[in-house]
């Protein structure tokens, strides 16, 4: 004779197979990371407002190089051309110097032999000459410096005003759809706070290269004071050979 299982123990082992029949395994998902962009994909979508900060960026790198190879041309001196044009200052060979003075490319050469042109006036025909070559030479070196400094002026506000262009359409578009989600205002605000990041970069650059070459000008402007100085006080007589 069979041995009889109770019908309750039976209910309950089928209960348990079909249970364990029906749980399916679960798959992990991998997580997908969105937010894994590149800074130029980011850059991209700071909106039109980039258009002008990236001419005004163009601008300002094109003027800082330029005004550094003409600064680097008219700021080039030695102690070498002034001892010769010393040398032939005091033995009035006046014409000798002005030809070797004019040989040369730098702005103190330039200022120089204006002076030495006038050597047969006065001396304040001398140094007329002289000041007016030095503002001339002043003048070539500043050419262009107006554009870093509109740069560092504007480029900043421009990227403010990028910026609150994407606040203004954030808001207007949770007006109209009467829908507020954190995530909507977030996405907006990262994207147009890129103006402001790009404008801030623009106008620390421009701000920086204006205020280098400036130094740089300025430092030319003192050493052309100096040697026409020496050259006054060699025609004078106050200097010594």
């Amino acid at each position: 004779m069979l041995l009889q299982i109770p019908t309750a123990v039976q209910d309950t082992v089928n209960q348990i197979a079909t249970t364990a029949t029906n749980v399916a395994p679960q798959v992990t998902q991998p997580i997908v990371d969105t937010s894994s962009e590149n800074y130029f994909t980011l850059l991209l979508k700071g909106g039109w407002i980039l258009l002008p900060l990236f001419l005004l960026l163009a601008i300002a790198i094109y003027v800082i190089i330029e005004r550094i190879v003409v600064l680097n041309t008219l700021g080039k001196s030695d102690s070498v051309w002034f001892s010769r044009i010393k040398d032939l200052v005091y033995e009035y060979k006046f014409e000798s110097a002005e030809k070797f003075c004019l040989s040369s490319s730098n702005a103190y050469s330039k200022v120089i032999a204006a002076g030495l042109s006038q050597v047969n006036n006065d001396m304040e025909a001398v140094q007329g000459a002289m000041q007016s070559e030095a503002n001339q030479q002043v003048a070539s070196m500043e050419r262009h410096m107006n554009w870093l400094g509109i740069t560092a002026s504007v480029a900043p506000m421009l990227g403010f005003l990028g910026t609150i262009f994407g606040v203004i359409t954030i808001f207007f578009r949770i007006a109209q759809t009467n829908e507020f989600e954190i995530a909507t205002i977030s996405d907006g605000l990262y994207q147009k706070m890129i103006c402001s990041g790009v404008g801030l970069f623009v106008g620390i650059l421009a701000y920086a290269g204006y205020y280098l070459l400036n130094g740089r000008i300025d430092k030319i402007v003192a050493n052309m004071d100096k040697y026409s100085n020496d050259l006054v006080n060699m025609l004078r007589g106050g200097g010594k050979k």
